[in-house]
């Protein structure tokens, strides 16, 4: 997948549409959140397989076993070429605790709850586990 020439407006435009989003298993968990940014950056939606195929985390499991490579991860990694952290560019993709973000800088930002404020949450590049670059 290659970035589209203004992939910085369209991420932008995309995490500012979200401002208030609440995470909801099958609709806007962490993983369609980050696909999302992807076709923000690219017009290529990696998860369309996905998209209304579950509404829990079981669900989501196993959507990840029956379209994916097993795990979330494992299927992001079929996908994109993971890269280490210290290389993270704005847009690329980044797992801390499980979870998968978009790199902004020096902060990634997910959907979820933070210090029980529910919707985009930022994570310091001292937590990512993982980074996979996306074009």
């Amino acid at each position: 997948m290659i970035r589209l020439p203004d992939w910085e407006a369209r991420l932008h435009a995309y995490m500012a549409a979200l401002d208030g989003a609440v995470f909801a298993w099958g609709e806007l968990d962490c993983a369609l959140f980050a696909a999302g940014a992807v076709e923000a950056m690219t017009g290529i939606d990696p998860a369309a397989a996905y998209r209304g195929r579950y509404t829990t985390a079981i669900g989501s499991a196993r959507a990840l076993r029956r379209y994916g490579a097993g795990s979330l991860a494992e299927t992001i990694s079929a996908d994109f070429p993971e890269r280490p952290i210290g290389h993270a560019r704005r847009g690329d993709l980044v797992m801390v605790d499980g979870m998968v973000g978009v790199c902004i800088g020096t902060d990634a930002i997910f959907i979820g709850e933070q210090d029980g404020a529910a919707g985009l949450v930022r994570y310091p590049r001292a937590e990512w586990a993982r980074c996979w670059g996306v074009g």
